[in-house]
């Protein structure tokens, strides 16, 4: 089926150009590098590839943290889903159609920060620090 091409499963982004760029080049190389031909294996199984859902958070997140800093997350796979609003301050979405042959299936990745003032990657993401009132 060929390489990954972030460039056109582009859906969402409110991050500056530059890091769209290098978010669009890092998925397409680490998608590439954790998705293999066939059936089988521990990955995930989205038509005729696999995706190691997990390597490829990992190695995304890696990426960011050492280009920028501050705090990172990822979320890949068919079932990811980013249902928050408002949008976190930068975040960038790619979504694959996988599987021409065999029922296409979507396989998704989200990446963001809510890191504006470079704050502590100890502290959570603003909307979980939000207490919840006591009934």
């Amino acid at each position: 089926m060929g390489q990954f091409d972030s460039k056109s499963c582009l859906k969402e982004s409110n991050m500056p150009s530059d890091m769209t760029q290098f978010a669009t080049q890092v998925v397409s190389e680490v998608v590439e590098e954790h998705r293999h031909w066939g059936k089988g294996g521990q990955s995930q199984n989205t038509g005729a590839y696999l995706y190691d859902d997990q390597k490829i958070c990992d190695d995304i997140n890696h990426a960011f943290l050492s280009q920028y800093g501050g705090r990172w997350f990822c979320i890949a796979g068919p079932h990811a889903v980013f249902p928050e609003l408002p949008r976190p301050a930068k975040l960038i979405y790619f979504e694959h159609s996988t599987g021409w042959k065999y029922g296409s299936q979507k396989y998704r990745i989200f990446i963001y920060s809510y890191d504006e003032n470079g704050s502590l990657a100890s502290e959570p993401p603003p909307v979980y620090a939000q207490k919840v009132p006591s009934s």
